[in-house]
This record gives C-alpha cells, sequence and structure tokens, in this order.
C-alpha cells in the first residue's frame, strides 16, 4: 500500500483518469505472473526433452543424428549384460573400425550395447549406433556384432530395406546369432529325401529367453536355414524367404555349394530347339521348390548359371539345372504347366570327375551333361540323353581318348 500512496502522491498535479494508479499495479502482477508461466512452460519442456531424448532432438540437427530406434537406449539385456570387461572391450574393436563400407559420414553419436552374451564361441556383443550416411540427410542406425575380437558385420537400416538380423562366426562357422525382430526365429537342418523324391524339414522355435536374440548352433554341412515368421513352417514348405548372414553373400561362404560346373551356356539336348512357355530357370526353381523337391536357395551362387533343354518324347519338355550342389530337372506339359520335378545326382567338383547326370521318370533315359566334351555314341557336343537302362556313357575330351563314366 506504500507503493500505491506514493504514487498518487507523486501525481496529484496530474490529470488522469481514475483507477490509473490501480491498473497499473494490477497490470504489473499480470505481467509478473506470465512471465512465471513462461519459465515454468520452459522447465517442463527442458525436462520432456531430457526424458524423451531420442524422440524429441531434431533430427535436422547434424550434431545430434538420432534415430527412433529403440535399441539405442535399451537397457542391456543378455547373460553378459552385467559385463563390464566384455562390454568395453566391445565397444573399443567397434570404434576401431568405423571407416565403414556402408558411405557413413557421421560416427559422433556414441555407440549402445543393447545385448551381451555368451555363446559355444565366446562372447558376443550387439550394439547399435545413430549415425549419417552421405544418400540422405535423416539419421539411420548402425547395428552389428562383436565377437572374437572383430566386427563379425554390421548393416545400415535404410528406409524400405529390411534388417537381416544374423551373424554367423566361430572356427567352424557354427554360431548364430539371430534377432526376432517382433517375430519368432524358426529353424532348421538337415533335410530327408523321402522314396517320393520330395524333401522334408523339421522346425523348431529359437530360444531368445525373453532377450529378442537367440544363440543356435549348426554345422554348415548339416544346411541349417532360419526363417523369422509368425507361424511355424510346414515340414514341406520351401518358399519361406530363409535369413542370410553375411558369409552367405560372399564367394567363401561355408555353406554356398560349388558355384557350378564352371557352365554358363544354355545348351539343347533334343534336335527341336522350339522355344517353350516355360523358359526362365528361375521360374523353375519356384516349382520345384513348391513341390518341395528343390531345398531352400540360401546362398548366393546356390543356382549354376547353366541349362540343359530338351523336348521329351511324351511331348513333354524338360529344363535341366544344378542348385545346392545337386542336378535336377523340371518338367513342364505342353501348355507351360509344371508337371514334375526331378532331383538328379549331385556335381561332382572333387575326386574323379563326372559329368552332370539326371534320370528321367519312366523310361525317358538320362540326361548326360558335360560342357565341351563329346557325350555317347554319336559323340554329340554338351549334352546326350542316354537310353533307359544304360548304365555306362562315353565321354570324350578335346585332345583326349574317350573314358565310359557311369551313370
Amino acid at each position: 500500500m506504500e507503493l500505491k500512496q506514493a504514487m498518487e502522491a507523486a501525481t496529484a498535479d496530474l490529470d488522469v483518469r481514475p483507477g490509473f494508479v490501480g491498473d497499473v499495479m494490477a497490470g504489473g502482477r499480470r505481467r509478473h505472473t506470465r512471465k512465471l508461466l513462461s519459465l515454468t512452460a520452459a522447465i517442463a519442456l527442458i525436462a520432456g526433452v531430457i526424458t524423451g531424448v531420442a524422440l524429441t532432438r531434431n533430427p535436422s540437427d547434424p550434431n545430434q543424428p538420432l534415430t527412433h530406434d529403440e535399441r539405442l537406449t535399451a537397457a542391456t539385456s543378455g547373460d553378459l549384460a552385467s559385463s563390464r570387461t566384455d562390454i568395453d572391450h566391445a565397444l573399443q574393436v567397434w570404434q576401431s573400425t568405423q571407416k565403414a563400407r556402408e558411405r557413413i559420414v557421421d560416427f559422433s553419436q556414441p555407440a549402445h550395447v543393447f545385448w551381451a552374451g555368451s555363446t559355444p564361441d565366446g562372447p558376443a556383443v550387439l550394439i547399435a549406433q545413430a549415425v549419417r550416411v552421405d544418400t540422405t540427410p535423416t539419421p539411420k542406425t548402425l547395428v552389428g556384432l562383436v565377437a572374437s575380437n572383430e566386427v563379425v558385420d554390421r548393416e545400415v537400416l535404410l528406409d524400405g530395406e529390411g534388417e537381416h538380423g544374423i551373424y554367423r562366426f566361430g572356427q567352424s562357422q557354427s554360431t548364430n546369432v539371430v534377432l526376432s525382430l517382433g517375430q519368432t526365429v524358426y529353424w532348421s537342418q538337415k533335410p530327408v529325401r523321402g522314396e517320393d523324391g520330395r524333401l522334408s524339414r523339421q522346425w523348431q522355435a529359437a530360444d531368445t529367453g525373453g532377450t529378442g536374440v537367440a544363440v543356435v548352433t549348426a554345422l554348415p554341412n548339416d544346411k541349417p536355414v532360419f526363417v523369422r515368421a509368425d507361424t511355424q513352417p510346414a515340414t514341406d514348405d520351401f518358399l519361406r524367404d530363409p535369413l542370410m548372414a553375411k558369409q552367405d553373400y560372399g564367394p567363401e561362404g561355408a555353406f554356398r555349394p560349388h558355384p557350378g560346373l564352371g557352365w554358363t551356356d544354355s545348351v539343347w539336348a533334343t534336335d527341336k530347339h522350339d522355344e517353350h512357355p516355360q523358359m526362365k530357370s528361375m521360374l523353375a526353381y519356384r516349382d520345384m521348390q513348391r513341390a518341395a523337391v528343390l531345398d531352400y536357395l540360401v546362398r548366393d551362387g546356390s543356382t549354376a548359371q547353366w541349362q540343359v533343354r530338351a523336348w521329351l518324347p511324351d511331348g513333354r519338355y524338360a529344363s535341366v539345372f544344378e542348385a545346392n550342389g545337386e542336378t535336377y530337372a523340371a518338367l513342364y506339359r505342353a501348355d507351360g504347366t509344371f508337371a514334375q520335378g526331378v532331383a538328379g545326382a549331385a556335381t561332382n567338383t572333387t575326386g574323379a570327375r563326372l559329368p552332370a547326370r539326371v534320370r528321367l521318370p519312366g523310361d525317358l533315359g538320362t540326361v548326360v551333361a558335360d560342357f565341351g566334351f563329346r557325350i555317347g555314341p554319336d559323340r554329340r557336343r554338351d549334352v546326350w540323353i542316354a537310353p533307359a537302362g544304360a548304365t555306362t556313357v562315353t565321354v570324350q575330351a578335346p585332345d583326349a581318348l574317350p573314358i565310359e563314366v557311369p551313370l
């Protein structure tokens, strides 16, 4: 009240409207209130940023490359989650390999371990890091696994591309670390071919222990296959998309079969060379898998680049090809519909050299292929259909004597 009286005394000689001094005081209180509200809002905003940093930081800020991937801030899971020794060592290995093929231009954000676990081949650590790549200004997540003192593999998660989420390592390449990514990981090995020529696989769900990460031991020679799905595949289902690890894309993959007999041509085994509605062998692969005759094609180079074509005496068309280190024949009716699939002999890439062979059904004979060689009594080039009942075939290399090989 003293301030109000002082102001009234100081303005006694001024002609002002009644209540002016009171309004001034009230205005001051309102301004003070607004300042308090503004300060409170600012504090609340800062608190919200701190608690929700992964979602509210400005993604256009070049100094803060963040993504919405929850793994960047998730608590570390796995049985080694409390092992600072293993985690710190993995982060050191990770940081020492920042010059990456993924064209990453910003590694400034800290890497975060979201899983650390024991495996038959020692500790393994999964790491996520927000990065920038040169193809987009939007921050992306870099995910990878460190094991055996090296980065086994890592991948940048780009828009429109699914995460592989599988890592294979170890002395025998038998340790597999697989991310469930919100689905169930099913795996199978040792496919069995029945007397009817059809394959079957037994499947089981991989145990993640509630962490979303499974560790599975499977020898490459047992032909393990992993799929990520909501439902378990049937025993005769060969149409799911198999998961492929880094090694599956390279030339030295442990389960990658010999990439063919070195042939790249498409040749005819019959004198009739008319085109057929089904000429692309890639479609034949799917037909064969649908019929459960051909196994999963897990690796690059699972299918060779050669094909033998033939019109058979019963009016059907045959496409003979190589996949997973074995020979196959896909038979089609004249109208182009799939009729039957046949598995032939394994391709021989070691020991005594043998031609590729597929015994056709009934009395249609055996397709024998050896590109660059003369085959059969008529010394046909590259390929010949041996008659039913034949047990051997004559094969002659250029500038060499003919030899008899078993069918």
